[in-house]
């Protein structure tokens, strides 16, 4: 409530130059063992974080509403992998071919892992044919946030299957478009700095008289 910086969409191999950046939902789906639709979120941070807090947790939140061709012992796990610095992928313009513009990924999806995400998933969640709908689901991304309140460009995660029973999956999650309750959150535990009393130099020398 509030808050405006938050960005996300999903993207489609099935419509490549497609931008879903408006929609109030977000598909993820895999078939065999490739990702063919998967999830771009951020959350600007700037001056949210006094400079210099010492990251303690980060939780990334989204509400799934749907499962999608689950039969019985079905499942497929899923993770968030931080974007790259250098793609500034835009909620209204992130395509399953291009991050914004015309400008490509260097693998169609986000799934060149020197170029366009980091390699491993900061954390991963299994979805099954049984788990309950209509509810949140948390995943710990404790070290992006680190990252990049050291100093890394946010672009925030790609959140993608990562492998399944095989066939077709999918799951369906609330974008921000939702109402209140519905959209995706991101909690961030921190210390503050320090504040430094000042002193004058008056003071200083009393102490070590």
């Amino acid at each position: 409530s509030g808050y405006t910086g938050a960005s996300d969409t999903y993207i489609d191999v099935d419509s490549p130059t497609g931008n879903f950046g408006n929609l109030w939902y977000m598909h993820m789906y895999m078939r065999s063992d490739d990702p063919e639709r998967s999830l771009l979120l951020r959350f600007n941070l700037d001056g949210v974080i006094p400079s210099g807090s010492v990251i303690q947790s980060a939780t990334l939140s989204v509400w799934l509403y749907q499962l999608v061709d689950f039969t019985s012992g079905d499942w497929i796990e899923v993770g968030p992998y931080r974007v790259r610095e250098y793609r500034d992928w835009l909620e209204t313009q992130a395509t399953w071919n291009c991050f914004k513009g015309s400008t490509y990924w260097s693998a169609a999806g986000c799934e060149n892992t020197s170029w366009d995400r980091y390699g491993s998933p900061d954390s991963y969640l299994y979805f099954y044919d049984t788990s309950s709908v209509n509810a949140y689901y948390h995943w710990n991304v404790t070290s992006s946030v680190q990252a990049w309140m050291a100093g890394a460009a946010n672009q925030g995660w790609l959140l993608r299957a990562i492998a399944h029973d095989g066939g077709s999956d999918g799951v369906s999650f609330n974008a921000k478009e939702s109402a209140e309750g519905y959209r995706p959150y991101l909690t961030i535990v921190y210390e503050p700095p320090v504040a430094l009393e000042e002193s004058t130099w008056g003071s200083v020398k009393a102490l070590y008289r």
